[in-house]
């Protein structure tokens, strides 16, 4: 993410989650249930959440049964203040532990975690193979990497509305709401320019990744992506 983007992400840190489950109407706690649901979570795994914002994930993944040690990881200070905030709430900041740091060059060692998860980063980090290179790295053999990421609109009717719901009304409600048009102008412009996810899943298999593959939720609207090392 460039120093734009995380000045865009700090601006609308306070609105973030609140503006995340309006545009949505709350189905984006479904797709952060199923990314988690997929990874099939072992009793003392351990896992990494990159671009955790928020801390969303992390805390679903802190629900899990047995689970070992949860890591974010995030670049924007603001967002993480805001996750430690709710995992404080929660009851659950013992379980996990949080960093700032870059996605592209992430401060752990090799084959460090069993899952790594990214929702709704890779398109911010825009290097699409470098980032899923690098989380592969700290993946161990035999563990798991979980995608969740919004997809362009397809060709057809449904892509129509979705084409016209992106460019309008996320930018006008998102900009009024947050404060910052730009940010929301930004959002669609990046779902609108991010590859097909035939393309995603073929960048995970030259990370060295198998087993791959995508499932689209919401009619395709985004998808979950999984490969093993």
């Amino acid at each position: 993410m460039d120093s734009t983007n995380q000045r865009l992400f700090s601006n609308i840190a306070p609105r973030y989650d609140f503006l995340n489950h309006l545009l949505s109407l709350n189905i984006d706690k479904s797709w952060r249930r199923g990314l988690v649901k997929c990874a099939r979570v072992k009793p003392g795994e351990r896992i990494l959440d990159v671009c955790t914002g928020t801390g969303d994930i992390a805390i679903r993944f802190a629900r899990c049964n047995g689970v070992g040690k949860i890591v974010g990881i995030d670049l924007e200070e603001e967002m993480l203040h805001l996750a430690t905030r709710k995992m404080k709430n929660k009851g659950i900041d013992s379980k996990i532990a949080l960093f700032m740091g870059n996605a592209l060059h992430l401060p752990f060692e090799d084959d460090s975690f069993d899952i790594v998860s990214i929702g709704f980063g890779l398109r911010n980090i825009g290097h699409y193979r470098e980032a899923i290179s690098e989380m592969v790295r700290v993946l161990k053999k035999g563990g798991r990497l979980l995608m969740l990421e919004f997809s362009p609109p397809r060709r057809d009717l449904f892509g129509v509305f979705y084409h016209l719901f992106l460019t309008t009304i996320i930018p006008a409600i998102g900009g009024t709401l947050s404060g910052s048009t730009a940010a929301y102008r930004y959002l669609s412009k990046s779902i609108t320019n991010f590859p097909k996810p035939e393309k995603i899943t073929q960048l995970m298999e030259q990370e060295g990744l198998k087993n791959t593959w995508s499932k689209p939720l919401t009619g395709g609207v985004v998808h979950i992506y999984w490969g093993e090392k």
